[in-house]
């Protein structure tokens, strides 16, 4: 299983792709991303696309895979927690 394939919010890395592969300016971006309520900065925007592409390059153990979604569904049942974005 890829990491790359189960992102949260995808759409919002997909958008951002797109303008980038226009030759859009990453101030650009990140001020789109802004008047869309997620804060960003350019360089931000930079260090996402860099990471998003690096993650599709290594395949994660069954094993690993397990333990992240266990640690998602427990944080997702603790009511103490605050409330993601």
């Amino acid at each position: 299983m890829y990491l790359k394939e189960h992102i949260v919010r995808i759409e919002n890395i997909k958008t951002m792709q797109t303008l980038d592969q226009a030759n859009i300016d990453h101030k650009v971006i990140a001020l789109f991303m802004s008047s869309e309520g997620i804060q960003m900065r350019d360089y931000e925007v930079s260090a996402i696309l860099n990471s998003y592409d690096a993650m599709g390059y290594k395949k994660v153990s069954p094993k690993k895979t397990q333990a992240l979604i266990q640690a998602k569904q427990l944080s997702e049942e603790d009511e103490t927690l605050p409330c993601p974005v």
